[in-house]
C-alpha cells in the first residue's frame, strides 16, 4: 500500500512543471560535455536529495517522470534571498499547483501538462481540484494521477525557485518578445519597453509565474490574461523550450560551463530514491536528442474545459481528446512528431520549428569562415547548431541543403532560411540536414516560400517576434 511522504513535499505555486525539463537538460549536459567523465555524472546524480515514495508499475514502453515545482523557501537565510524569493514566514506551507508527466522513450518522448484546476478524485479525500493533492505531498499526487488517469509513474523530480533563477543566470539571459509594456503586480513582472527583452533569472521567474499579466495599450493598463492558467501554460511552453535550447547550446559552445550550470541546479532538486544512472540516461536521451540530431520531445497540455462543479470554478477533462494523450503516457501509443498545445478552446498542432532541427554546415564557397558564419546565423534563427567543416568539393556553385530520406520537412524548413539553396536528398548522410555553402551564398535570412529543388527564393524580413530568438 502506498504511503504518504510528510517531508519536503514542497511544491511551487506558479512555476510550470515544464521548468523541470530545462533543469534536467542542464544536468544531462554533464553527460554531453566534452571533458566530463562518467564518474563525474554518477557523482552528480548521487548528490541529488532523495524522497521516499511508492511508485507505480512501469508503462508498456518507455519511462514516466513526474516533474513538479516547489515554492519552498527553506533555503532563504539572508536578506538578499528574502528580497528575491520572499520571506519564509509569509509563504505558508510549500505547495504546487501545476504538474507535468514526461514519458521518456527516446525519439518517441512526450510531455503532458496537467492544469492545476483539473477536477479529480483524490484518494482518501474525495473530488476536488488537482492542486489540492499537493497539500498531502508528492505521494498523494502520484496516487491521484494513477487512480484518475491510469498513468504509471516511475520517477519523481521536484525543483524550486532558486534552481530556475540559477539556471537562467548561468546562461546569462533569455530573450522574450513583448508587444507592449507588460506588468503583473502579483509576481513583480515589470517590462517597461515593447520589443525583444532579455530576461535575467529574477525577471524570468516573474514572467513564468504570471497568471494575471496586463499590457499598456492606448494609455491604459488592460488585462490580457484571458484564460489565466491555460494561457500561462502556453506562454511557459514557449519560454521553457527556448530556455532548454539555450542551455544546450550554451554548454556545447562552452563545455566548461556545464558543471557550473549543474552546480546551480542539482542541490535544489529532489528525486525519488530509485532515480539512478539508468533513469538519468533515459531522461537525457528524451530531452536532448543529441544522438538523433533532433529534438525528440513533443509537448502537450491535457484537454480540459471550464466547468462549475460543487460550487467551484474548475477544469473538466475532455475525455475524447485526452484519451490519445493518456494512451501515450501509458506506453500504448506513439506521439506524432509535432508540438500539440491544448487549452479550453481546443487542440492545435504546431508546425516544425527551427529548435526541432540540428544543422551541420560545410564550406564549399572558397570563402574562409563562411561555414562558421552560416552556422552561427542559423543558431541565432533558432536552429540547433551542429558542426562545421570543409566540403570535399572545394568549389560548389550553388548552396545545397542536403537531407536523408524521411527528413524532407526539416530540409524545407532549413531551406526557407537559406536564399538560393537547392534541396538535395542524400542517402549517405549520417545526420538529418547538412548545408553546403556554395559560391552563390549571401546570408541566412527567412525566405518565402520554402524552396523546392532548383528554386531561388526571395529573401523576406523576419517579424520582430521571429527575430527575438
Amino acid at each position: 500500500m502506498a504511503h504518504t511522504v510528510s517531508s519536503a513535499g514542497a511544491f511551487f505555486r506558479a512555476l510550470f512543471g515544464r521548468i523541470g525539463v530545462a533543469l534536467i537538460v542542464c544536468i544531462a549536459l554533464t553527460g554531453a560535455g566534452y571533458y566530463v567523465a562518467n564518474r563525474y555524472i554518477d557523482h552528480e546524480i548521487e548528490r541529488i536529495p532523495r524522497q521516499a515514495l511508492t511508485l507505480s508499475s512501469t508503462p508498456a514502453a518507455g519511462t514516466n517522470f513526474l516533474i513538479v515545482g516547489s515554492d519552498s523557501r527553506e533555503f532563504v537565510d539572508n536578506a538578499g534571498d528574502e528580497q528575491s524569493f520572499g520571506d519564509t514566514t509569509d509563504a505558508g506551507p510549500p505547495k504546487s499547483d501545476t504538474v507535468m508527466v514526461l514519458h521518456a522513450d527516446g525519439d518517441q518522448s512526450y510531455a503532458v501538462s496537467f492544469p492545476r484546476d483539473t477536477w479529480v478524485t483524490i484518494p482518501g479525500r474525495g473530488q476536488m481540484k488537482l492542486n489540492a493533492a499537493f497539500n498531502d505531498g508528492p505521494q498523494a499526487l502520484v496516487d491521484t494521477l494513477h487512480q484518475n488517469f491510469d498513468i504509471p509513474i516511475d520517477h519523481y523530480l521536484e525543483v524550486d525557485f532558486r534552481s530556475f533563477v540559477g539556471l537562467v543566470d548561468a546562461i546569462g539571459t533569455v530573450p522574450v518578445y513583448f508587444p507592449n509594456p507588460t506588468r503583473d503586480e502579483k509576481t513583480g513582472l515589470d517590462i517597461l519597453f515593447p520589443g525583444c527583452n532579455q530576461l535575467n533569472g529574477g525577471q524570468a521567474l516573474s514572467y513564468v509565474r504570471s497568471r494575471e499579466p496586463e499590457e499598456y495599450v492606448d494609455g491604459k493598463w488592460k488585462d490580457v490574461s484571458g484564460l489565466a492558467d491555460l494561457d500561462r501554460i502556453a506562454r511557459q511552453q514557449t519560454f521553457i523550450q527556448k530556455l532548454g535550447r539555450l542551455v544546450v547550446q550554451h554548454a556545447l559552445d562552452d563545455p566548461r560551463s556545464a558543471p557550473d550550470i549543474a552546480d546551480r541546479v542539482i542541490p535544489n532538486l529532489v528525486a525519488d530514491e530509485g532515480f539512478d544512472r539508468e533513469a538519468f540516461n533515459s531522461l537525457a536521451r528524451s530531452l536532448i536528442g543529441l544522438n538523433s540530431n533532433e529534438s525528440a520531445l513533443t509537448f502537450a497540455t491535457l484537454p480540459t474545459e471550464r466547468a462549475f462543479i460543487s460550487g467551484q470554478d474548475a477544469q473538466k477533462v475532455v475525455d475524447g481528446e485526452a484519451a490519445p494523450m493518456l494512451e501515450i503516457l501509458r506506453g500504448n501509443a506513439a506521439p506524432t512528431p509535432t508540438t500539440t498545445t491544448t487549452g479550453a478552446t481546443g487542440t492545435t498542432t504546431g508546425a516544425l520549428r527551427p529548435s526541432d532541427v540540428r544543422v551541420n554546415v560545410l564550406n564549399g564557397s572558397g570563402v574562409a569562415g563562411a561555414a562558421g558564419t552560416a552556422l552561427n546565423d542559423l543558431g541565432n534563427a533558432g536552429f540547433v547548431r551542429g558542426t562545421v567543416g570543409n566540403s570535399e568539393r572545394s568549389s560548389v556553385p550553388r548552396t545545397e541543403v542536403r537531407y536523408r530520406a524521411g527528413n524532407e520537412a526539416k530540409a524545407q524548413l532549413v531551406g526557407s532560411y537559406v536564399p538560393g539553396a537547392d534541396l538535395i536528398a542524400d542517402a549517405t548522410l549520417g545526420s538529418d540536414v547538412v548545408v553546403v555553402v556554395g559560391k552563390n551564398f549571401t546570408k541566412i535570412g527567412k525566405v518565402a516560400p520554402a524552396p523546392a529543388a532548383g528554386d531561388s527564393p526571395t529573401t523576406t524580413t523576419l517579424s520582430p517576434e521571429e527575430a527575438c530568438q
